[in-house]
């Protein structure tokens, strides 16, 4: 079983913090998206997306910041794709559980400039990572 700090590195973010700015949920709970950004400072903006989405399970620890506009994410546990064993993201406000069928993550190649789109065309199906427009991909579950 992997740990918190090693799940949030499979993101390929870094070692900075993050926080959630906004929780979408679609397709009648099917697919669930975390808007965040990297380093507060510099606000890089990425979205976890989970698809297939069986079973949410959400906690408010704090319901008194509800009306915050972000969430410090404390920790991140991938959890098992295929529905095996669900993803657990905790933050100060919140936790939430998610049995899902993929993930993958969705970042800004250039910190937060999503206007100057380029096609970059690299595949790296190797490390479950490709690249379109301006996004840097990273597909699958932790295994």
């Amino acid at each position: 079983m992997t740990n918190w700090t090693e799940d949030y590195h499979l993101l390929g973010l870094g070692g900075l913090t993050s926080l959630i700015t906004n929780v979408k949920i679609s397709m009648w709970g099917n697919k669930i998206l975390f808007e965040c950004v990297y380093d507060p400072e510099n606000r890089s903006p990425y979205i976890i997306v989970f698809k297939d989405c069986r079973e949410i399970t959400w906690e408010v620890y704090v319901p008194e910041e509800v009306g915050e506009a972000e969430a410090d994410l404390i920790g991140i546990h991938l959890g098992e794709d295929a529905h095996r064993k669900p993803a657990v993201i905790t933050t100060d406000i919140f936790e939430v559980s998610i049995m899902y069928g993929s993930f993958h993550v969705e970042k800004d190649r250039e910190m937060g400039e999503r206007k100057q789109k380029e096609t970059v065309g690299v595949q790296e199906e190797s490390r479950g990572v490709r690249r379109e427009d301006n996004l840097a991909i990273v597909e699958g579950g932790v295994r």
